[in-house]
């Protein structure tokens, strides 16, 4: 396929990843809008997007259980985000250790991706952190929007491994692979 890269072939990201901040909303806006569509029809969803970014706010002053964390550039712009939290019960059943971590709102600038390192970045820093924290293993899953962008970036992350499906976790029509690493 001539669009894949080759593990030899993929540059290192060059940036930084750390916590979100306050400031880095503003700047996912753009981010989260290209990626969060209608699966059917491709419409932008603007209420969910402003829904995900209320809830990374609310991460910040510690107001749920989430955490994220942002790639910016080397310029400091911030390009990509991901968050964490205590996986859904849903998801519960796809975990195999007593600590798991559910990696939840990946999304990196789309003139970023594809063999650039801002998501797997992303990735690794928040198994690092996880790791910190004492969780033992992330589990995540993708739902059918993301099957042409996600899915196989998760299939080519280092030892993370589909282990099922989670099926009509997006409602009718909408069973979504999951994937699991132990940490």
């Amino acid at each position: 396929m001539a669009d894949r890269i080759d593990k030899k072939e993929r540059r290192l990201f060059d940036g930084l990843v750390r916590n979100l901040r306050k400031e880095d909303i503003a700047s996912l806006r753009p981010i989260l809008a290209t990626w969060i569509k209608d699966r059917d029809t491709g419409d932008p969803l603007s209420d969910e997007v402003e829904k995900d970014l209320q809830i990374m706010a609310g991460s910040i002053g510690g107001k749920n259980d989430r955490t994220y964390l942002v790639a910016a550039s080397s310029s400091g712009e911030v390009i990509g985000v991901v968050g964490f939290k205590i996986p859904d019960p849903r998801m519960i059943g796809f975990t195999q250790t007593g600590r798991p971590v559910e990696l939840v709102n990946a999304y990196v600038k789309q003139e970023e991706r594809m063999g650039k390192g801002v998501g797997r970045a992303l990735v690794t820093q928040l198994e690092q952190k996880a790791k910190e924290l004492g969780f033992t293993e992330v589990v995540l899953n993708s739902g059918p929007r993301y099957k042409n962008s996600g899915w196989g970036f998760y299939d080519r992350l280092e030892s993370y491994q589909r282990v099922g499906i989670a099926k009509e976790y997006y409602g009718k029509d909408g069973d979504a692979p999951v994937w699991r690493k132990q940490l």
